[in-house]
């Protein structure tokens, strides 16, 4: 029978300093300028994987969905923020074709809050960069890990990330997005660890409609 193993992760270098600095040098444009603020909802699907657990492929599939407001400091430029419940983790499939019966899965359920400075290319198409920081909810992981017990995943998860949107009509845009943590997510299996790689990491592709519904006043 399949381990199911339920874990909440162990804090690490808490990366919610980062946002707060953020927020405070936004804060001074955001007050004068509130009243141009445009909020919107989005929601879609995350295809994902942990670098590190020797799985490879983008195999796991989840929702992301949630509302975002944005704020445009220059004619063709805007800082967005979000706040998006969003899944991430590994899958494993078997293949009997190859006399492998085992299963695993990973589901590490979060609430997560990109900042990205967005710049429109023309009316069509635009391109983003920024950060996102995300709180861990829940974890479940079915499978046989190799070693047992296993690490215990970080509380936060800060990423980079970078994408495009695709624009179709007035209000309604196509969202293209690749996010990797910069801080592991937990330990590796063996607790080894080389140079820059500390442990596992987050990889995420994100396909997204995102709608403006309304300037806020």
């Amino acid at each position: 029978m399949p381990v199911l193993l339920r874990t909440f992760g162990r804090c690490k270098p808490n990366p919610m300093k980062l946002l707060k600095t953020l927020f405070l040098l936004l804060l001074p444009c955001l007050a004068v300028q509130a009243q141009q603020f445009n909020a919107g909802i989005r929601g879609g699907l995350s295809a994902t994987q942990i670098s590190g657990d020797q799985l490879s492929g983008f195999n796991r599939a989840g929702p992301v969905a949630g509302p975002f407001v944005n704020l445009y400091l220059w004619p063709r430029a805007c800082v967005q923020m979000e706040m998006v419940y969003i899944q991430k983790g590994s899958r494993k499939n078997p293949d009997p074709d190859k006399n492998d019966f085992n299963e695993y899965r990973l589901r590490l359920d979060y609430i997560e809050v990109p900042v990205v400075y967005r710049l429109d290319y023309n009316e069509r198409f635009s391109l983003e960069a920024g950060l996102a920081l995300a709180a861990l909810l829940n974890t479940r992981e079915i499978g046989y890990p190799p070693l047992a017990p296993t690490p215990a995943f970080n509380k936060q998860d800060l990423s980079v990330l970078g994408g495009g949107y695709f624009r179709f009509g007035e209000r309604l845009y196509v969202n293209l997005r690749y996010q990797s943590s910069i801080l592991p997510v937990r330990d590796h299996l063996s607790g080894a660890t080389f140079r820059l790689n500390k442990g596992q990491y987050n990889s995420v592709l994100v396909f997204a409609l995102h709608y403006q519904i309304s300037r806020l006043r």
